[in-house]
């Protein structure tokens, strides 16, 4: 079954007072109800909507009260389906129960812009933007969903499900044939539905261990996503590759062609961390870092998305007074990777006997348009807000930056721009870091204010990162580096490289379910009092094995608690 149409875009938490607000629930007619479906938020949806349109949203959608008149709503209105990172679980139920297509996308979201044309194949999960010529994959429905969607809903299902088997369905009353009601929210909207059905895809992910603490954080979350596997019936595929120093000594170059080609026939990349003061003596082209920046290019994985979030239970942790650290905060920096100073012209002269070295920093107007666009689809699944940091008063590059990011916002009305230069941004992270909600930002300057943002939420060795390209491909990677000083030690903190393998799930393979389910089992051991050395100043922490061992029981058991198992 194929759909098809064009974009009408929202925020997270889109609860079912918006989409049909409470004023108009005495009206029972379909028609009548799409008149006013999403009004207080857009007032001119139902005006503009064709048949066939689709809804992609942020995450949370049809949160709220358990009406459904909201899934009714959206259908008369002529939206064929309605995408989104996660759905409340009575709004998915209900949905479903009348044929509206639901599906779940992380990367929809952040990819697919308003107006696009796309089409969405319900078979296999495939969406296409026909706009932008890129694809991304969501999970499938099962078939008998499918099969509900076809006939219209629920009830038209069971009847014809009657007659098929010779039944008067006039004899018959369904309990589930009408419109779920139960008040219950949200978590695991499928659950009653698929039936315990498992996806027959296999995943394709390349293991990039590199240098340093990288092969063992790497090997956790190997461990964790072969956890998920079992308990989410998600079915992967590993494929190592060679980057960095380890490249270098087995091939001799950083990057072999042959992890680029390996990397491109999967569906995604998690990377450990390269280099090291072993290879300190190779030429700046030659070294593990090289590596780094040539897959980044080779993959064209452009926007970096680097969460900054301060969680309750690290809160001492953070070197920052209660004052300011109170309450907790969460920043996302989105930096462009591919183009500045890290790829732009390089080299060494000699003017008048005296050495010299440059680095130049170009960026293109396209460049800066598609990483800005990121940015602000960001900002309207959070607070919709923007601070876009440069050195406009110095760097022709950041004039250009700064023109092109106030051109862009124009598009997105209701997401505030505001323009900070660099050096300020750097002082007020640390001096009020809940001014922050999406940093938008260069290569350079987003590598260094993600490695102190991160810092400030109690450790480096917590914060993953997401590098993005077209069609949802990704590259997944701890911000933390080697830190050669203690590789082999069993005491680095896998939870950094744990959580970008959550975010590879939810991000390119669209499995939202699973990234949940590594998600709330970080917070439930970091909860249960579990610390790294790097988390504490306690004589009693885990090692990497034992720290990972912990979050796979909280896997398989969410509501663990295991006192014991300290290292001391």
């Amino acid at each position: 079954m194929i759909l098809s149409g064009a974009v009408h875009k929202f925020g997270d938490n889109v609860d079912t007072d918006v989409i049909i607000p409470a004023r108009y629930l005495s009206q029972s007619d379909p028609a009548i109800l799409a008149q006013y479906c999403m009004q207080d938020i857009d007032a001119n949806f139902a005006k503009i909507v064709e048949k066939g349109d689709i809804i992609v949203a942020g995450k949370n959608f049809g949160c709220g009260s358990s009406r459904e008149h909201a899934p009714i709503a959206i259908k008369a209105s002529g939206i064929s389906c309605v995408i989104a990172p996660s759905f409340a679980r009575i709004f998915y139920r209900n949905a479903i129960n009348i044929g509206l297509p639901i599906l779940e996308c992380d990367i929809a979201y952040v990819s697919i812009d308003r107006g696009n044309q796309i089409s969405i194949d319900l078979q296999t999960g495939t969406i296409t933007n026909h706009t932008k010529g890129e694809t991304y994959s969501a999970e499938p429905f099962p078939e008998f969903i499918q099969n509900i969607i076809q006939k219209g809903g629920l009830i038209e299902y069971t009847s014809s499900q009657l007659t098929v088997t010779g039944v008067n369905d006039s004899d018959h009353t369904s309990s589930t044939a009408g419109t779920d009601t139960d008040s219950s929210s949200n978590s695991n909207p499928k659950s009653n539905l698929k039936s315990n059905s498992k996806s027959n895809k296999v995943h394709k992910i390349a293991l990039a261990p590199g240098d340093g603490i990288g092969p063992e954080v790497i090997a956790s979350a190997k461990r964790v996503l072969e956890a998920v596997s079992a308990k989410e019936g998600i079915e992967f595929q590993f494929e190592e590759i060679k980057i960095g120093g380890h490249a270098i000594d087995a091939t001799g170059t950083s990057l072999p062609e042959a992890s680029i080609k390996t990397a491109k026939a999967c569906d995604a990349v998690l990377l450990g961390a390269v280099g090291g003061p072993k290879w300190d003596h190779v030429k700046g082209e030659h070294r593990p870092e090289a590596g780094l920046l040539k897959i980044r290019k080779s993959l064209g994985v452009y926007a970096n998305l680097r969460p900054a979030i301060l969680y309750e239970s690290l809160k001492h942790s953070c070197p920052l007074n209660e004052e300011i650290s109170r309450g907790g905060f969460d920043i996302m920096v989105v930096r462009e990777l591919t183009g500045g100073i890290y790829f732009g012209e390089k080299g060494t002269s000699q003017d008048e006997g005296m050495e010299k070295a440059y680095d130049i920093e170009a960026y293109s107007r396209h460049e800066i348009e598609r990483i800005a666009k990121v940015a602000f689809e960001m900002a309207l699944g959070r607070s919709k807000k923007v601070i876009s940091v440069d050195k406009a008063n110095v760097l022709e590059s950041s004039r250009l930056w700064r023109k092109v990011t106030e051109e862009v916002s124009r598009d997105y009305p209701e997401v505030t721009l505001e323009h900070m230069y660099v050096d300020n941004a750097a002082m007020q992270l640390i001096k009020n870091p809940k001014q922050f909600d999406v940093i938008l930002t260069s290569n350079l300057f987003g590598d260094i204010l993600s490695d102190e943002a991160s810092m400030i939420t109690g450790s480096i060795g917590i914060q993953p990162s997401a590098s993005i390209g077209a069609g949802g491909f990704g590259l997944y990677e701890p911000i933390h580096g080697s830190a050669p000083d203690i590789a082999g030690k069993g005491i680095a903190n896998p939870i950094a490289t744990v959580l970008s393998a959550s975010m590879l799930l939810r991000k390119s393979l669209g499995q939202a379910s699973a990234a949940d389910t590594i998600e709330n089992a970080v917070k439930n051991v970091l909860a249960a009092g579990y610390r790294t050395k790097d988390l504490t100043s306690s004589d009693e922490w885990l090692s990497t094995s034992e720290m990972t061992d912990k979050i796979i029981e909280a896997i398989q058991a969410p509501a663990f608690y295991n006192p014991d198992g300290l290292h001391r």
